[in-house]
């Protein structure tokens, strides 16, 4: 996450690529053009400016994160985590998830979340939308388990049982 908030430049010309490439032999350099090219060619001249702005990406030094961008990075993270563990945590609750297996936690969010995609691909907006689905599968098994024989109502039996 800390790679998104820094902002790299985005166009840069041949020159400054030459530039920064000019401390290296003239071997090296056709050398790692042609392995990023794909063989295609060993010049510089010949790079076309997408390929021109991903070497120059490559080469350029980086700017240090400021002590905001890596708070606001290390936040977001904090938060995602937090997010994650409410949703295993009620997850393995209401018996979509099972501990020590995720794959009927993985196969639910695939078929059965709303976005359709693994937790870890959610951001904190998506989680908390998320949230609020698995709230509501609570809310209705809690009504379903007032209704005998059904899933809900066995499952509440075996924990109240487990109780004695």
């Amino acid at each position: 996450q800390l790679d998104e908030l820094i902002k790299y430049k985005i166009m840069a010309t041949l020159k400054e690529l030459k530039e920064l490439l000019a401390e290296q032999s003239a071997v090296d350099i056709a050398i790692e053009v042609s392995g990023f090219t794909g063989f295609r060619t060993t010049l510089l001249e010949e790079l076309t400016q997408e390929e021109i702005d991903k070497l120059y990406n490559i080469h350029a030094p980086k700017p240090a994160p400021t002590m905001d961008e890596e708070f606001n990075a290390l936040k977001y993270e904090l938060v995602l985590k937090e997010w994650r563990s409410k949703i295993l945590a009620l997850a393995e609750r209401e018996g979509i998830k099972e501990p020590k297996s995720w794959h009927k936690f993985n196969d639910w969010m695939i078929l059965y979340s709303i976005y359709k995609k693994p937790l870890t691909a959610h951001n904190i907006e998506e989680l908390k939308e998320l949230y609020k689905q698995l709230r509501g599968v609570e809310r209705n098994n809690q009504k379903s388990a007032e209704k005998p024989l059904n899933k809900a109502w066995w499952r509440k039996a075996g924990e109240i049982k487990n109780l004695n």
